[in-house]
């Protein structure tokens, strides 16, 4: 809590869980200085009850990419024995507490996600699996999973909805376990002794995200595949409206449709916005350039007063454009059309 005061990128979002009163802390746009400050790289998850300030939960510690900022810099890590080498899935990390006898599942910031409720129904079919992770909790140990799912697709996509194990942390000590659990598949491992060659390889592993690098001192970073960035770059393009919408403008988003054409709710997102976009984009120019060729002999002042009256405050300015110049500048009327929102 004196965390969360003391920097208003720490937060705490309380819930209700089977009329328990519960707490997460977590972060919000938090600064590498952030993190610096005592226990902060905790706050991803950590779970308590507010009435008897029980620890429920403690999943992955806060850890970067490579090269993100200076302790996960090459240099810094490249002599560091390395534990184990993972794959770096593109889901959703989903873990595990047990309240009032009864086993939940949430993931790093809220209980009531649906990613957690897929999650609960994989567990809750495979009482082998669903039976560890309660002992693992009763042995005062977090049990964490990656959700990987079509239905929950950021960038890459996975064809089956399933559970990987990534480990457990010790709710006493804070430390990682990375046995496996029965009744589930673990995050698939790979043999590479140097973060050297796990960059070499990281540049062709395409269709994948990339690796997570576990270090003999329990830290941890990310190595992610340039496909994976530039990709990652796109879509968050495609989910900024007028990014995409200058996109589609200027006819640059073919790619993007292709790289989601295996989500359909993206999809049906782009093709809603592209349908809006062109219909209005065409006819503010169709209605100014009909407009101009019935009436471009008629004096400027008559041309300007008929334009006034009948056509509205857009194609009035594109149809004198037309009248003046001859032409209407559509790279000037494209940034206004992104930037007035002209297709809503």
């Amino acid at each position: 809590m004196a965390l969360v005061k003391s920097k208003e990128s720490f937060i705490v979002k309380r819930e209700i869980v089977d009329h328990v009163h519960v707490a997460t802390f977590s972060y919000r746009l938090a600064s590498y200085s952030d993190f610096m400050l005592p226990k902060a790289r905790n706050l991803r998850g950590l779970m308590f009850r507010e009435d008897t300030k029980e620890l429920l939960a403690i999943p992955l510690h806060k850890f970067w990419n490579l090269d993100e900022n200076p302790s996960s810099e090459f240099s810094v890590l490249k002599n560091k024995k390395i534990f184990r080498v993972t794959e770096k899935y593109d889901g959703s990390l989903i873990y595990f507490y047990l309240l009032n006898g009864v086993l939940h599942a949430k993931t790093k910031m809220n209980c009531y996600a649906e990613q957690a409720d897929w999650a609960m129904d994989i567990v809750n079919s495979n009482p082998v699996l669903k039976s560890a992770i309660i002992k693992a909790i009763n042995d005062k140990f977090t049990p964490m999973f990656e959700l990987v799912s079509p239905r929950n697709q950021i960038v890459i996509l996975y064809t089956k909805e399933e559970l990987r194990f990534i480990g457990m942390r010790s709710m006493v000590d804070g430390s990682y376990v990375f046995e496996n659990l029965p009744g589930v598949l673990p995050v698939d491992y790979f043999t590479m002794d140097s973060l050297e060659s796990i960059v070499n390889v990281v540049q062709n592993y395409d269709g994948h995200e990339g690796f997570v690098v576990t270090f003999e001192d329990g830290d941890m970073v990310k190595i992610k595949t340039n496909e994976y960035y530039n990709l990652h770059h796109l879509r968050d393009g495609v989910l900024n409206e007028n990014v995409l919408v200058d996109m589609i403008l200027n006819e640059k988003f073919d790619d993007a449709k292709k790289v989601f054409s295996n989500d359909p709710n993206l999809s049906k997102y782009i093709a809603e916005i592209e349908s809006a976009v062109v219909s209005k984009y065409n006819h503010f120019i169709s209605v100014s350039n009909d407009f101009y060729v019935e009436n471009q002999d008629l004096a400027r002042k008559d041309f300007a007063i008929k334009a006034k009256s009948e056509l509205n405050e857009i194609c009035f300015g594109l149809a004198m454009s037309m009248y003046v110049h001859g032409k209407i500048d559509e790279v000037k009327f494209k940034i206004r059309f992104v930037n007035d929102k002209l297709w809503k």
